[in-house]
């Protein structure tokens, strides 16, 4: 019997020692994998080149806010630095539409001129009716080379067009005393342009492009009350204020998006070329 206890027992020592084995060898594979780990991923204590650092100490460029809405692009600080430093103004929440009259507006804040976007609406931009069906059914409206179409206070407002707003700025400037500015007018002028004549020399643009540097498509069509012609509407239109070019961008105070958002060159031009390649810049007098 005991002999027969002893020949039941030897099989769980032969358990035993095989698990201790196994236990040893993942023990020392943890060990050679730490090593390993060590030696490949370099946690780094001070000397020579780190292969990953924290990114508190990242070795890349800094890089400016990412604008809502995914379009936009993110810029070097060195970038936004170079950026006209013009206000901004945000136009979605009293101004759903009225993306030109704030761009005009924080032009002429930056060159100095003490206006509220109330004040650039209520005083100095004419309106007429948007798009709409009359009796007959045909789509009329107002002329956007004239008025703005809509109310630039109501998300059913539609836009203007460059000369409105030239229009707009030049009658402030009359009840301006004591500034030296007049209206510039830059319809077909290459994007690179206006960056080398106007924003390089201190003056920064309002552009015409489209929401998000969207393709811009034709979009309706209707009767321009004033003269009894067809017109097509570009959508999406926009209008912003040019501070800069860095690189590949350029970038924009965009009422609709932020600060100094950068766009790609090719992007922007496409759509500006879509609108019509229309721009307005305040330059000195004389």
């Amino acid at each position: 019997m005991a002999v027969g206890r002893q020949r039941e027992k030897q099989p769980r020592r032969v358990w035993y020692l095989k698990v201790l084995c196994a236990f040893a060898a993942g023990m020392l594979a943890v060990l050679l994998l730490s090593l390993l780990t060590g030696a490949l991923f370099h946690i780094w204590d001070g000397e020579g080149p780190a292969l990953y650092e924290d990114t508190a100490g990242s070795p890349f460029p800094e890089k400016g806010a990412l604008p809502a809405g995914g379009q936009g692009m993110g810029v070097e600080t060195s970038c936004v630095r170079q950026a006209l430093d013009a206000p901004f103004i945000d136009q979605r929440e009293k101004y759903p539409t009225g993306c030109e009259s704030v761009s005009a507006v924080m032009a002429l804040q930056y060159a100095g001129v003490d206006i509220t976007v109330e004040e650039f609406i209520d005083g100095y931009l004419p309106q007429g009716e948007a798009p709409h069906r009359d009796a007959s059914g045909t789509w009329v409206g107002a002329n956007p080379w004239k008025e703005f179409l809509g109310s630039p206070y109501e998300e059913s407002g539609w836009g203007c067009y460059a000369p409105v707003i030239t229009g707009a700025l030049e009658r402030v400037l009359q009840e301006e005393d004591g500034v030296s500015l007049e209206v510039r007018e830059l319809e077909g002028e290459e994007l690179s342009t206006l960056c080398r004549d106007y924003v390089e020399n201190g003056m920064p643009v309002i552009v015409w492009a489209t929401i998000s540097m969207e393709e811009p498509v034709p979009s309706t069509t209707f009767v321009l009350e004033d003269t009894g012609e067809l017109f097509t509407w570009t959508y999406p239109l926009h209008c912003l204020l040019l501070t800069g070019e860095c690189g590949g961008s350029y970038l924009f105070n965009d009422p609709l998006e932020g600060k100094n958002v950068a766009y790609p060159k090719e992007q922007v031009e496409t759509a500006y070329a879509g609108v019509g390649m229309q721009a307005v810049v305040l330059v000195p007098a004389g």
